[in-house]
């Protein structure tokens, strides 16, 4: 018999005989082989929540990807207007053919269309619903600086260059989008401008190239951006991944057989990540969704309502469990069936954020992403009908820690002493267990294992500016839940 052979034989051997030395009883191994006085102990318990609606009166707003609009949700009856600031990204040495090759009129290059070209890539809405759109020119002497921070409440009229007249004025319905290619799925908005603002350009150009050197110069010395205003209409929103600038022109040149011609040129800028896009987003919110006696509360989008959720730490670590360790913290938000239904109705936000009240801002002002301590991010499940936040442990116990320091708790204080020094420390931080529930759009990288299963890299979160609203089980009233599981070492 081969060594090898003999070595697994030897091995069965030791395995029954290990067997037939056991106790039937193979729960109790475990604990046997701990010494008494470490015996460790699970319970769980369920804490009712509280939560409110409150109204949102801003959010982060500098994105690439704008909306325009005005729409009712069917079910709240809450309005949402939505304009847009945009500025245009020049290409670097930007280069035009040289001034005796333009065609000119009256001593001006000669501008044969100006238009502005949104990029649609969603829609909302009643598609023949008249809608009207407004453009201005912004103002060059004071351009949205690059780094800084911009909200959704952004003063257009800050910006707004007010020596000059509005550019162009239109009406279009969501039926006049045009499709962008026959392989594309995106459709778009063309605005004319006036001709003589695109020469105005070129004009620029031809008496200082320098000012097309980058956008830095263009945007200071040229052309600042526009403000698409939404001016009247309501009952469709358009979300509009970019838009472009274009200007046509012409000039002479030579054809390969030396014969001279004249061609048509174009000069392009886009919105892009490069310079500033910022929506304006007006939200109209009837009282009624904001009513506290709800037994339920709204999130919505953009910049609508979100809500704040007490977490109840003071009941969670009192008592027997002060000393326990917190296991898993896990609460679930249903989601409520609408009241009304139809073609128009929004759709529950894909994602949300469940971040501390106190960071709800700096959290995207710094880029930050859900980091499982103290913010969580939770999609939509269609399994629970709502939001789950499976294990919000880490913040309990946060929370738990920092109110201790706070309050100047010692190991040695009793419940009654703890209760006191607590009393005086929450008076002066209300929402210390406080957080926020908040429409996000995240983004991610996807790839693939070594195994080959597919993966998703958390690259950045952003507020929500999409049309979205949803009611949530909850309020005043102990309807949500969160379910606690503690350990201690007996």
């Amino acid at each position: 018999m081969e060594k090898s052979q003999i070595f697994k034989l030897f091995l069965c051997l030791i395995s029954i005989v290990f067997a037939v030395s056991c106790d039937d009883d193979t729960v109790s191994v475990g604990s046997n082989v701990l010494p008494d006085m470490n015996k460790v102990t699970t319970s769980m318990v369920t804490y009712a929540v509280n939560s409110r609606s409150v109204k949102a009166d801003s959010v982060l707003g500098n994105t690439n990807y704008c909306y325009l609009g005005s729409i009712t949700d069917p079910e709240s009856r809450a309005t949402t207007t939505c304009s847009f600031l945009s500025q245009y990204f020049l290409l670097e040495n930007t280069r035009l053919p040289a001034k005796e090759r333009i065609v000119m009129r009256d001593g001006v290059p000669l501008c044969d269309t100006c238009q502005i070209r949104f990029n649609v890539a969603t829609s909302y809405g009643d598609d023949l619903a008249p809608m009207r759109l407004t453009i201005h020119e912004l103002d060059t002497s004071n351009v949205m600086e690059e780094g800084k921070i911009f909200y959704t409440d952004i003063e257009p009229a800050d910006y707004i260059n007010s020596a000059s007249q509005p550019l162009a004025t239109t009406t279009y319905t969501l039926s006049n989008l045009t499709q962008s290619s026959s392989t594309s799925t995106s459709k778009s908005l063309t605005v004319s401008l006036p001709p003589a603002y695109g020469a105005f350009i070129l004009q620029k150009y031809y008496e200082n190239p320098t000012f097309f050197k980058n956008s830095y110069y263009f945007l200071r010395h040229v052309m600042p951006g526009f403000y698409m205003e939404a001016a009247g209409g309501t009952g469709a929103m358009m979300g509009i991944t970019a838009s472009d600038l274009l200007v046509h022109f012409k000039y002479h040149d030579t054809t390969a057989a030396g014969k001279d011609t004249i061609y048509d040129g174009y000069l392009t800028m886009a919105s892009t990540e490069e310079v500033i896009q910022n929506t304006r987003v007006d939200n109209v919110i009837p009282d009624a969704m904001l009513d506290a006696s709800n037994d339920y509360t709204y999130v919505k989008s953009p910049a609508g309502i979100f809500t704040l959720v007490d977490i109840p730490v003071g009941d969670i670590v009192a008592g027997e469990h002060y000393a326990d360790t917190i296991n898993s913290a896990r609460i679930i938000f249903p989601c409520m069936q609408g009241e009304v239904a139809g073609d128009f109705s929004f759709a529950p936000p894909s994602t949300l954020l469940l971040v501390r009240k106190g960071e709800m801002y700096s959290f995207f002002e710094t880029s930050r992403t859900g980091n499982d301590r103290t913010s969580f991010i939770s999609e939509y499940s269609s399994t629970y009908n709502g939001y789950v936040f499976s294990n919000i442990a880490p913040l309990v116990t946060i929370m738990k820690l920092e109110r201790d320091k706070g309050a100047g708790v010692t190991a040695t204080d009793t419940e009654a002493q703890r209760q006191a020094k607590y009393t005086a420390w929450e008076a002066a931080n209300p929402d210390w267990a406080t957080v926020a529930l908040v429409p996000v759009k995240p983004e991610f990288l996807t790839g693939s294992s070594a195994a080959g299963t597919v993966t998703r890299t958390l690259l950045r979160v952003r507020n929500e500016l999409d049309l979205a609203s949803v009611r949530l089980l909850g309020g005043s009233h102990g309807k949500l839940a969160i379910d606690i599981t503690y350990s201690r070492f007996d």
